[in-house]
């Protein structure tokens, strides 16, 4: 109970000191100016993305294999400063390399491995308050021997003391507090109170580049300094992990993080203990001190809401409540990076000068459109909510590692995401992606796609009923337009693996000109995305559908093609800009663009679809896509709820062989214009569908539709205000229909209906992909 006190005590204390201290955005006229370029001056920082073509002139391995045993001697055996121009490559092979490693004054150098980072280890495990006798070098670049303990920057695993150093696909480990956890079990020295201080990598130097690094800690992991007497201390970190608890980036440098993942950690500390991320000691003078853009900031599992500050001023060398003008005066800008739910405002610097953004004791530390992670990226499919809910529940991508969430801006950065396959991902959009454009973010037409055989007035000429008949199309335009549809396939069909989560975090973010495909995966959940104009380019004539014939597409917004346990809830269905009854005919039938919104079939199975929004829509939802797949029957079990079917033709949903739970819907109809009703829910072959307290309004022609199905029951139901009997109204508009019994089955889960009345209005302003 004393735990909980003092984390609930902590809590509102957070509470509090957000309402305190807000957290300043800059204009965007100042941010245009804060960018990475004025940061790095006249610094151009090189490309280290292809280590296999240098040619190290030494080789670091532990089993003799290569030109030294140690790290250290490598670092020794580099030319001095001064004696040589040319740069030096240090490759360090697969390992862990236990020891204090110190590097300084020395020729430019790299120092890299060729894998994953995490195959070589730096590691040590000194700490600030750890004693040591007189006359013991702290560390090798920081002697301080006659210091009775090592102090926060002897206690670093590397320190490079240095200009013109790069390190690639190396950890650098400090691991001293590594067997504290609820703020029990520290060593000699250290405790909650200080001297757990442990660093892994400090920089002393210029034009200092780190890419693909994990340096990983606890408190005060990277030490970014400046020496006294330098003007410049640049510091570049890319595409890297840097983990701690307590001011875990800090220092005097100029220093830009890019696209990286800043991890608080969570454990270490007693309960009701926060932690802070930033710590810049940036000269009052000096304009510039740390930049972190396009980055992410995520926690280990178990850290609360608000607990970690982005950080504080280290007002170094100042006592508590001493800071004066001229004294040191810490600046950051955190910028165009997503942002967790774990974290807090900035704090009172170290010397307790409290925040606040103006005036002479102004902390310079400020945001630029960054992104708040939404807390449902974590979320997985309540217990007892639905199909999707049974034999082991849906949990998508929850499982996945902070490595592997991810943020998205751009179909490269998204294909690289999916690239992950079937590992544990979620993938958060910041961004609505063109799946039909190319590159440069130009959408490709049918000129851009068709094969050089194909030509449209040709294929209408060739095969107009009138003279080739009621054959389907064959020859070579139609191969030529099949040739056509591969290549806009290839482009528009983006393919999501298993245990993944995709998820919106800006109003908009989502997905137009193509169709998220989930074929033959398993546990994935797409949640706030807006879906847009699968539209497609190379529709295919059946000179048979219906009779009469049909232009049919190929694409549906989002397809499950033999997918189990998926989730898919909050998100919005449309054409978009291209509407079906805006294009033209052809044969005497209209040539459709767009398939379903979403579409289940394939035996699809535990699906659960939930507070969506479809919108001017023809063929909205299919389970099942034909009355010969028999295979399908024992599966696509699919639960929806809480949808708004506003202004559809049909399919909401249209059902085969399914066991399929219809509830708390809102279905707005009418019967004139583009989108006129034809039905709402379609009873198919096999089918067996349970409606609950769903509700029509305005003027539908028909509620259900009999289409070999035989099973169907409905419970609450409301239209345009009063009780309303379904079949009854199917028996008066289809008095030829097959009798129509009982569903057969009851819902195996606890989700239950709701009273219809008074929810129209609830769906109407909480469906769909809008921010709520």
């Amino acid at each position: 109970m004393k735990a909980w006190a003092a984390v609930t005590t902590g809590l509102l204390a957070m509470a509090l000191n957000a309402l305190a201290h807000p957290r300043p955005q800059l204009e965007a006229a100042e941010a245009a100016r804060l960018n990475a370029a004025a940061y790095l001056g006249d610094w151009q920082p090189a490309t280290l993305d292809d280590p296999a073509r240098w040619r190290p002139q030494a080789i670091v391995a532990a089993d003799g294999s290569g030109t030294h045993r140690t790290l250290q001697a490598a670092l020794d055996a580099l030319p001095a400063r001064g004696a040589s121009a040319q740069r030096h490559y240090i490759l360090v092979r697969p390992g862990t390399y236990r020891g204090q490693l110190c590097v300084r004054d020395k020729a430019p150098f790299t120092l890299y491995g060729l894998g994953d980072a995490a195959e070589v280890r730096l590691v040590d495990g000194r700490y600030a308050g750890q004693p040591k006798a007189p006359g013991q070098a702290a560390q090798p670049c920081i002697p301080a021997l006659e210091a009775k303990a090592h102090g926060t920057a002897g206690s670093s695993t590397l320190a490079i003391f240095s200009d013109d150093v790069q390190l690639l696909r190396l950890s650098i480990v400090n691991d001293a507090m590594d067997g504290v956890r609820q703020g029990q079990g520290y060593p000699e020295g250290a405790g909650e109170a200080g001297g757990a201080q442990a660093v892994a990598l400090m920089t002393r130097g210029d034009r200092i580049q780190l890419q693909q690094l994990r340096l990983l800690g606890h408190q005060d992991t990277f030490y970014a300094d400046r020496a006294a007497n330098s003007e410049t201390a640049r510091v570049l970190v890319r595409r890297s992990l840097i983990a701690g608890d307590v001011d875990f980036i800090f220092g005097a440098a100029r220093l830009v993080i890019d696209d990286s993942l800043i991890l608080a950690r969570a454990g270490r500390r007693a309960p009701g203990q926060g932690g802070y991320v930033l710590a810049p000691s940036t000269p009052a003078a000096q304009a510039l001190g740390f930049l972190v853009q396009r980055s992410r900031w995520l926690a280990e599992p178990g850290l609360v809401p608000g607990s970690i500050a982005l950080g504080r001023a280290w007002d170094q060398g100042v006592p508590k409540g001493e800071w004066q003008p001229g004294a040191p005066n810490g600046q950051a800008l955190v910028r165009d990076s997503l942002l967790g739910p774990h974290l807090g405002p900035w704090e009172a610097s170290t010397a307790r000068r409290p925040f606040t953004a103006t005036g002479a004791a102004a902390n310079r530390l400020a945001e630029y459109t960054n992104t708040a992670l939404p807390a449902a990226a974590f979320e997985t499919l309540p217990a007892g909510q639905g199909w999707a809910s049974m034999e082991g529940g849906t949990r998508g991508g929850a499982d996945a590692k902070p490595e592997h969430v991810l943020a998205v801006r751009t179909r490269a950065e998204l294909d690289a995401a999916l690239g992950l396959g079937d590992t544990p991902k979620i993938i958060v959009l910041l961004a609505r992606i063109d799946l039909a454009a190319d590159t440069s973010g130009q959408r490709l037409g049918a000129a851009d796609l068709c094969d050089p055989a194909y030509d449209f007035e040709a294929f209408v000429r060739q095969y107009d009923p009138a003279s080739w008949g009621r054959a389907d199309p064959s020859g070579p335009l139609e191969e030529a337009r099949r040739r056509s549809a591969k290549r806009q396939a290839a482009q528009i069909v983006l393919r999501i693996p298993s245990h993944t989560t995709l998820i919106g975090a800006v109003p908009g973010a989502g997905f137009a000109g193509g169709m998220l495909l989930l074929e033959k995966v398993q546990q994935v959940i797409l949640r706030q995305l807006h879906f847009s104009d699968a539209y497609d380019l190379f529709p295919a004539w059946e000179p048979r559908d219906n009779g009469h014939g049909e232009w049919n597409s190929e694409y549906d917004n989002v397809s499950l093609r033999g997918a189990r346990h998926v989730w898919v809830d909050h998100c919005s269905f449309d054409d978009g800009e291209h509407p079906d009854h805006l294009e033209a005919s052809a044969f005497g039938r209209p040539i459709q663009r767009h398939d379903g919104l979403l579409d289940i079939t394939k035996q699809s199975d535990l699906v659960t679809v939930s507070w969506n929004r479809f919108r001017q829509h023809d063929k909205t939802t299919l389970i099942g896509a034909g009355d010969t797949q028999t295979a399908d029957a024992g599966t696509l079990r699919v639960t929806l709820h809480h949808n708004l079917w506003e202004d559809v033709k049909e399919r909401a949903p249209r059902v085969r062989f399914g066991q399929v739970h219809v509830l708390n819907n809102l279905y707005l109809a009418r019967r004139d214009g583009p989108y006129a009703q034809g039905y709402s829910i379609g009873l198919g072959q096999g089918s067996a569908l349970i409606s609950e307290a769903n509700v029509w309004e305005g003027e539908p022609s028909r509620l259900l539709r009999a289409l070999k199905g035989q099973r169907f029951e409905d419970r609450g139901s409301l239209l345009n205000g009063s009780p309303v009997d379904p079949l009854a109204l199917l028996r008066a508009a289809q008095p030829d229909a097959p009798a129509i019994q009982p569903a057969g089955w009851t819902p195996p889960y606890t989700l239950r209906a709701e009273p219809a009345a008074g929810l129209a209005e609830r769906l109407r302003s909480q469906a769909g992909a809008a921010p709520r």
